[in-house]
């Protein structure tokens, strides 16, 4: 390819110089200019080689054995993540990911994360499918686009739109433990954010970020006020990385309330390659414009984890409260529910690895509550219900 390109500019010029093209001196300027256009190609190719790409494309099928007339999994009026529906193939997400990684000689790097499925619908407009004229519809294919500086004094700056800090679990299926999301990820905390990010890494045991944003899950500011967030990453002992989040106070004039800030906290203990283990809390509340009462919810999640290469199996229990009704918004079920449910999980995965690129995962997961929140066939509400999932999610 190299070779084409450059006896492509070499015609070009020859036509160009015109007369006497076998002259000495004109011979000269040509190999001259030859080796300038194969200096600039190495440059480009040098660039062009520091850019990473790569990409995943997840799939599922899942099955509700509550049959919800809406044929959605439900968790009280929220949207489970991210197996949202019912006795349905579904693409879950398919991304493609462009970055470049500072270095010591090149300090200013990116990443771009664009994204397509049911996924980044429901991330960016809390729907399925983002209405048109929603705020955030414009930037649903975007997940992540943020420039680097890495500064000669240790601190590293992101400024763009990233996924937010806070939780045990990420958006991307592949890099989770099970394959659909846990109560907390799913109503505790924010997906992403838009602003300024700023880490330093003190030692290989403690690290620092700090974060001034536009809201939660906000590219598009809604009011004047920004919102804070803070990160530390403690590892006492290598089997034993902590990590400290917090994000708060937020203001949300169409939501009715202010002062909204999460406590997050992650515990992992990873006694051998093969067995893994990891506790996540959450803790929030936020106030009533105008006054009131402070609105609460809290929350923990239980992990465990065997690997064995090609195979895994992953468990998961969660149980949260959520008595002022911020999470699950229960009470617009309009089945006689007025005060928040307390809800829990039990999930249990398996997966297997085929051909290193292609990632299977079979789940089972049963939530319960001690109310009647979960739909069920008949416009009628449980307090449990049953799902299988099955997964596949091929990267490159």
């Amino acid at each position: 390819m190299k070779q084409r390109i450059v006896w492509s500019w070499a015609i070009a010029i020859l036509m160009l110089i015109g007369g006497n093209v076998f002259a000495e001196d004109t011979g000269k300027e040509v190999t001259d200019r030859l080796k300038q256009l194969e200096e600039r190609m190495g440059v480009v190719e040098k660039g062009a080689s520091s850019i990473s790409i790569n990409g995943f494309v997840d799939t599922y099928y899942s099955y509700n054995f509550n049959k919800p007339d809406s044929n959605m999994n439900k968790i009280g009026a929220a949207i489970s993540n991210f197996d949202i529906y019912h006795n349905d193939f579904s693409i879950n997400l398919a991304e493609l990911v462009f970055s470049k990684t500072p270095t010591d000689s090149s300090p200013v790097g990116f990443r771009v994360d664009l994204d397509y499925g049911s996924t980044t619908e429901l991330v960016h407009c809390g729907t399925p499918s983002c209405p048109g004229g929603a705020a955030e519809e414009p930037f649903k294919n975007i997940q992540q686009a943020y420039v680097t500086w890495a500064t000669p004094i240790h601190l590293t700056l992101d400024l763009g739109k990233f996924v937010t800090h806070m939780g045990a679990e990420v958006i991307e299926s592949k890099d989770n433990w099970n394959y659909t999301r846990g109560l907390l990820f799913c109503c505790a905390i924010p997906y992403y954010h838009a602003g300024l990010r700023v880490n330093y890494a003190i030692s290989d045991m403690l690290f620092v970020n700090a974060y001034l944003l536009n809201g939660w899950n906000d590219v598009v500011e809604t009011n004047n006020m920004k919102t804070f967030g803070a990160q530390i990453g403690i590892t006492p002992i290598k089997q034993v990385p902590i990590v400290l989040n917090w994000i708060g106070p937020e203001q949300s004039t169409a939501g009715g309330f202010e002062g909204r800030q999460v406590y997050d906290a992650i515990v992992s203990f990873l006694p051998t390659d093969s067995l893994s283990f990891m506790v996540n809390y959450d803790y929030g509340k936020q106030d009533p414009i105008g006054g009131g009462s402070s609105m609460k919810w809290t929350g923990v999640a239980a992990y465990a984890r065997w690997a064995v290469d090609p195979c895994a199996i992953a468990l998961r229990y969660e149980w949260t409260n959520d008595k002022d009704n911020v999470m699950y918004g229960a009470n617009t079920l309009g089945n006689g529910i007025t005060t928040g449910p307390k809800v829990q999980e039990v999930t249990v995965t398996g997966e297997h690895k085929v051909a290193g690129n292609l990632l299977v995962r079979l789940e089972y997961r049963h939530d319960m509550a001690d109310k009647e929140i979960f739909e069920k066939e008949g416009a009628t509400f449980e307090k449990s219900q049953n799902r299988v999932v099955l997964g596949a999610i091929y990267s490159f």
